[in-house]
């Protein structure tokens, strides 16, 4: 495959003619005037920009489903009120549908792998797979479903090595999970060196909970059982203090700030630039579509460079640039993956068309993509496989119409 003629971005400065030569999968040129030994009909890529895929950190893929359903709530009777009482009709129908929903809407946004923790993970594996999407994937445990806590280590094995699936290990939070429940799942990713996704430090009555019966943060709590380590993909992580951002750092764990699901559940605002001065590597999520209430990256980035602004009272915080770093190469190091426009890296990659009015004056596209973005992704590549081209999806009127159905099926 050959993208011809596109725009790149280098040091932050657009770079126009540049050829993309993709190869079983890779890149493997960069450059001008390239040439293709396939037969494949070359991408026109004039009047776009190329930029890697984006990851979503973190999200529940399934719950696209349920978007709308259960808007205006605090979390804790969001959840036991609403998520958990519906949750309890889910079949793996609903989670195929759900998950094929949710890819639709992140090959729209751009978004060329995820993160996710849900029931029916097998499920959500097949599906995404099924849409060409990749993916790091875990099913959720709960201490009040202990039958979960068995089908870990069996999905691990199915799915290990997959071209596209990663799988991985996901208590839901340490205050859903027992010790014992904890250790056990870091004894399965230890031994399968897989990623352990986890919701840490989300709201204030759970620090003050820890605080209170263990006399430890949740995180200092994470780290006494030795679950602090680069593996670690610690979700949320609103109520830290100085010495858990310390401690993390410490450790090489990686925080996944979701700010627009955070501030419309009003669990707070991540503190930023505490984990950020301790080097604390911070990538992005959307979480579920029903609590966001979409899959929007370029939306969270503004919305958290805009927040975080506005938390330490300066517009000088959290420039356009360290924000597309938080997008980009420090999600890339969090999920260690070879993303980028080089030789040798990954063929995820999107094609976004420049000829749009809020990309209008070529000043700073840097800027545009993180604050006046608001469409124009024409062209969604995965795995050196074209997913959308010039924003037509196949198969997208009857994903709709299947999700629509098992929407209307969970709610009679």
């Amino acid at each position: 495959m050959l993208i011809k003629n596109v725009s790149i971005l280098h040091s932050g400065q657009l770079l126009p003619g540049r050829d993309i030569l993709i190869e079983e999968g890779k890149i493997t040129k960069v450059g001008r005037d390239l040439k293709d030994e396939s037969d494949d009909e070359p991408i026109d890529g004039r009047g776009k920009l190329a930029i890697p895929g984006l990851i979503n950190g973190h999200t529940h893929l399934a719950m696209t489903l349920l978007r709308g359903y259960a808007d205006d709530m605090e979390l804790m009777p969001w959840l036991q009120e609403k998520i958990w009482p519906l949750e309890a009709k889910l079949t793996e129908e609903d989670v195929r549908w759900g998950v094929k929903l949710g890819c639709l809407e992140l090959i729209r946004f751009g978004i060329t792998c995820y993160s996710d923790m849900y029931y029916f993970p097998d499920t959500t594996a097949q599906a995404t797979k099924e849409m060409g999407l990749r993916a790091f994937l875990s099913g959720v445990v709960f201490d009040m479903k202990p039958e979960l806590l068995g089908q870990v280590e069996p999905f691990i094995r199915r799915w290990k090595g997959d071209e596209l699936i990663t799988p991985a290990v996901g208590p839901h939070a340490a205050y859903t999970c027992s010790e014992e429940t904890l250790l056990r799942e870091k004894e399965i990713a230890d031994r399968h060196d897989a990623m352990i996704h986890i919701h840490l430090s989300e709201t204030r009555e759970e620090v003050d909970g820890f605080l209170l019966s263990k006399g430890k943060s949740p995180v200092e709590y994470l780290d006494s059982l030795g679950m602090l380590n680069e593996r670690l993909a610690a979700v949320h992580c609103v109520w830290l203090s100085p010495e858990d951002c310390y401690l993390l750092a410490e450790r090489k764990a990686n925080v996944v700030d979701c700010t627009v699901s955070n501030l419309k559940l009003t669990s707070g605002i991540a503190p930023l630039n505490t984990l950020m001065e301790a080097d604390v590597n911070v990538c992005l999520g959307t979480d579920g579509a029903s609590s966001n209430n979409n899959l929007n990256l370029f939306e969270e980035m503004k919305v958290t460079a805009i927040v975080q602004k506005n938390a330490y009272h300066t517009p000088a915080a959290f420039s356009a640039e360290q924000v597309w770093r938080l997008a980009t190469q420090n999600a890339w190091r969090a999920f260690r993956l070879n993303l980028g426009l080089h030789a040798g890296a990954l063929a995820d990659l999107v094609l976004i068309d420049l000829q749009k009015p809020w990309f209008c004056p070529q000043s700073n596209i840097i800027s545009h993509l993180v604050y006046s973005m608001s469409g124009g992704v024409d062209t969604t590549i995965i795995n050196g496989k074209v997913l959308m081209r010039e924003g037509v999806i196949l198969g997208e009127a009857e994903i709709m119409e299947k999700a629509q159905e098992r929407f209307l099926r969970l709610t009679s």
